[in-house]
């Protein structure tokens, strides 16, 4: 059972200094842990829920390397959780009215790996800030979200938006519109000379549809080779999609996203297919329910944030479907594939 770390502790006081550390890195800033530190026997988390963080007791006790008796072997281990809670925390969580969100818990597992990619970027930067230059990383923790998510980067990575821009545009967006950040990279760096400007929003939904993974709501507690294997079958229905866009832009007249066929008015197709099942399995095999109430979910050892269950996931209209014509790029997609402009929140979507 987690219990609480008293605020006036000295483990808090060097939990919150290097919390403080860890956000000055997050370009969003959003603020999302409540001050709530817990101590538990598992891998910890940060709830979506409540902004309540919980980390290992051990990792708190032994590891801090500002807590009397840490043990310089943990150091790493604690200074990176550190980091990777405060990643989670300072990003928001939804975007209002965006038809390409997910909001559900395949966001989650994917924003589990994408924050350990993230905390593996940003960690001799934070070891710097917090006065320990000599501390390496130790990726032997990778879980499998991880290794899913770094994968995934790497596929959706290019020439016209690259790996380390990638990363940033993904920590500059909501959890709920990660998927569509990576399809939007995928738009850019392998579609961009047959999808127009105006058509983007619907092709990268087509291609968050290929990336909804049923294995994202599982992997936090999964191995590394088991997220390299899912980001395997990924990259396989990302390809086969992208094959058939271009497949699709080269004929004239019917839609892209209707496999040839004429679409009714209002009509949209679900990326993704299927609904996930009701039955789900935790980080530790037990299997976890979710009810028709929309009770909270389970990614890995993290529960769901509860107004994300049952919502859309991408399938909202886009208020235009994709008409890729003759496959020549038009003025607007030329000028805009290989940079976008930047709002407060990050890339502005098209």
């Amino acid at each position: 059972m987690a219990e609480q770390v008293p605020r006036g502790s000295a483990t808090y006081v060097e939990f919150a200094r290097l919390y403080g550390l860890a956000a000055q890195l997050q370009p969003n800033r959003a603020g999302r842990w409540n001050g709530e530190l817990r101590a538990s026997n598992g891998l910890g988390h940060f709830d979506h829920l409540t902004g309540t963080i919980e980390v290992n007791r051990t990792l708190l006790r032994d590891g801090l390397p500002g807590v009397p008796g840490s043990d310089p072997r943990l150091r790493a281990r604690a200074l990176a959780t550190v980091l990777q809670r405060a990643t989670q925390a300072e990003m928001a969580l939804d975007a209002a009215d965006e038809p390409n969100a997910v909001r559900d818990d395949r966001s989650l597992g994917l924003n589990d790996g994408i924050t350990s990619v993230r905390t593996a970027e940003d960690f001799s930067a934070f070891v710097q800030l917090a006065g320990h230059p000599q501390v390496a990383f130790d990726p032997s923790q990778r879980t499998g979200t991880a290794a899913a998510a770094n994968d995934l980067i790497n596929q959706a990575s290019g020439l016209r938006v690259d790996r380390v821009e990638l990363i940033d545009q993904l920590g500059q967006q909501p959890v709920s519109m990660q998927f569509d950040q990576l399809a939007d990279a995928v738009v850019q760096n392998r579609l961009h000379d047959v999808v127009r400007a105006d058509d983007q929003p619907a092709v990268r939904r087509e291609l968050v549809g290929a990336m909804l993974h049923p294995a994202w709501e599982r992997l936090a507690g999964r191995s590394s080779e088991a997220g390299k294997q899912v980001a395997e079958e990924i990259g396989r229905a990302l390809n086969s999609k992208v094959d058939e866009i271009r497949r699709e832009a080269s004929r004239p007249g019917p839609d892209v996203a209707t496999g040839g066929a004429e679409r009714a008015p209002g009509a949209e197709r679900a990326p993704g297919g299927a609904a996930s099942s009701d039955t789900q399995v935790g980080s530790g095999g037990e299997e976890k329910y979710r009810s028709d109430a929309g009770e909270p979910t389970v990614v890995g050892d993290a529960p769901a944030a509860r107004f994300l269950t049952g919502m859309a996931s991408a399938h909202g209209a886009t208020g235009r479907t994709p008409s890729l014509g003759d496959g020549s790029r038009s003025q607007a997609t030329i000028g805009g594939a290989g940079q976008q402009a930047r709002g407060p929140h990050g890339p502005e979507r098209r």
